[in-house]
């Protein structure tokens, strides 16, 4: 009887420590001492692993495990943002455990997950385990944290942009330009003489050339990337549509309704009369823009640097004599320039209330940091051998071509690998790398930097010159998520407001219409809406 309650005994303690780990899986570590990260994630096409790699088992996972003693288990994967959210709202609905970790960028589904309490508040873990270096970035991008603060604390890691990453320039045919003997536009009245050469002269050859290629059928005029006209408004005032920015008082008030909307699309339908426009630029997409635009029936559009490699570049490919020419925005009367500012962050790491590891995830999070800093110990010449770069002779080899031809191998991009799924970026530190590159001969100091300088010339220059432009950018201060007004209005006011902005670009409603546009705009549950915003704003900075 004593041998069977010994054994009972030793039974009962040879459980403890899986019934420590299974009770708090945040808490747990793997058979190797590892400590286990649980997390969620989107996998798209772009992610491209090698032979017998996948999102478990891949160069960085075995790099996490060997350097930090960290293993990342994906739990679960979808192949879009949408789906990913679906599933997100789906756990959270039933009370199921979520992630340890993982990235929200939709800032309702961010805001019904810190109001469910199934995510933790951070205020604490970012004092006591957040590096020195991690803490002064922090410190710089405070806005960065506004859409996941409430009640003053903070729920969310911000996975910064690149600050101007997709802020744009404008793209000139240049063979067009010097064909003609034109000179560079710098206002909108130089710009306006190219359009009207370039459809004089037939410069497409068509007998239809457009002077410029826009866009709004995706967002109206509220955003976009490709053939977007923001800059349009901001050569006439501090404001574009669909932006909250701040007015001289310091309040947040609707782009929109401001008086230098008004002056811009008295040129829109200006350009419009004369045919610079599509006849159906109302209704044509991004899609639609940079197909016109490739297809050689214009000579200008609007699009940020990454645009040049796809799909602006794509017209170099088609047609030998094409030459893409990036210049700055242009200017008005005033001299006044405006483009539409790319917020500070693409989404917020979010982390279970469960989870019991932050110093390990701060520990990960400064370590793939350190090598956009270009201050590591673990990425020398790169992020991997064999992925984004190979040694010939102890010189790393970043040029693709290059890469397979020496490896035999194809190039594929292990930054897509790690938890942010891509390498970390830094507002505005890119493409201020990419300027200095492009007005020095300094040459790259580590791999992160090697990596950029290897870049197309044209797509280094524009990146240049969006940069030196950073004071013309007009953001969008609102980041949180929609507020009761806009969640039973925005729908009704948008449509408003983008019939309006059409019908006077097009010329069947007078410039006046705009004003009784904004008066019911405000009627219609704008003020509210800018009462709540600016509530919103006043919460979570002060």
């Amino acid at each position: 009887m004593r041998q069977s309650k010994y054994y009972i005994v030793l039974f009962v303690f040879s459980l403890i420590p899986l019934m420590v780990a299974c009770s708090s899986d945040s808490a747990a570590v793997d058979e190797d001492g590892n400590a286990i990260i649980t997390t969620a994630r989107v996998l798209d096409d772009g992610t491209v692993f090698k032979d017998g790699e996948d999102v478990h088992n891949n160069v960085v996972t075995e790099w996490a495990k060997e350097e930090l003693d960290i293993n990342f288990v994906t739990e679960w994967t979808q192949p879009n943002s949408e789906q990913f959210d679906t599933q997100l709202r789906l756990l959270m609905s039933s009370n199921d455990k979520l992630p340890d970790v993982f990235l929200v960028s939709n800032s309702s589904l961010k805001a019904d997950l810190i109001e469910s309490g199934l995510v933790m508040s951070l205020d604490e873990a970012i004092e006591e385990h957040a590096p020195p270096r991690v803490k002064e970035l922090f410190d710089e991008f405070p806005q960065a944290f506004y859409p996941s603060t409430k009640d003053g604390e903070i729920y969310g890691i911000p996975r910064f942009s690149g600050g101007n990453g997709s802020d744009s320039l404008l793209w000139f045919r240049g063979d067009w330009l010097e064909e003609h003997g034109l000179e560079e536009p710098t206002t909108i009245e130089e710009l306006e003489a190219v359009m009207e050469t370039f459809i004089d002269e037939n410069a497409s050859g068509s007998g239809n050339t457009l002077g410029i290629t826009l866009a709004a059928g995706d967002n109206g005029f509220r955003g976009g990337n490709i053939g977007e006209s923001a800059w349009i408004f901001g050569a006439y005032g501090d404001y574009v549509p669909g932006y909250w920015s701040k007015d001289e008082s310091g309040s947040l008030v609707y782009g929109s309704i401001q008086p230098n909307i008004r002056e811009g699309l008295v040129k829109l339908n200006e350009w419009y009369e004369k045919g610079y426009l599509a006849q159906d630029f109302a209704i044509l997409t991004g899609s639609d823009a940079q197909e016109s635009f490739i297809s050689g029936r214009s000579g200008i559009i609007s699009a940020p640097p990454w645009a040049h490699g796809y799909p602006l570049g794509e017209i170099e490919q088609l047609d030998d004599d094409a030459v893409l020419k990036p210049l700055p925005h242009v200017s008005g009367e005033n001299g006044q320039a405006g483009r539409r500012g790319e917020g500070y962050i693409v989404g917020s790491f979010l982390f279970s209330r469960e989870f019991e590891q932050m110093d390990k995830f701060f520990e990960y999070w400064d370590a793939i940091l350190s090598y956009t800093l270009g201050d590591t110990d673990y990425f020398e010449y790169g992020l991997f051998e064999g992925y984004d770069y190979a040694l010939n002779d102890g010189e790393p080899v970043y040029d693709i071509a290059e890469f397979e031809e020496l490896t035999g191998e194809k190039h594929v991009d292990p930054g897509r690998y790690f938890l942010p799924t891509n390498v970390p970026t830094i507002p505005f530190q890119m493409y201020s790398l990419l300027e200095e590159f492009y007005e020095t001969d300094r040459d790259p100091i580590n791999g992160y930097e090697a990596k950029l300088a290897g870049n197309n010339p044209t797509y280094i220059e524009a990146s240049a010159i969006v940069n030196k432009q950073n004071d013309i950018r007009v953001i969008n201060e609102f980041s949180g998520p929609p507020t009761d007004t806009m969640s039973s209005r925005s729908e009704h006011l948008e449509r408003l407001e983008d019939e309006l902005f059409v019908e006077i670009i097009y010329g069947t409603k007078p410039i006046e219409a705009f004003d009784d546009f904004v008066e019911e705009w405000k009627s219609s549950g704008g003020d509210d809406i800018t009462q709540e915003v600016n509530e919103w704003y006043d919460s979570v900075t002060n």
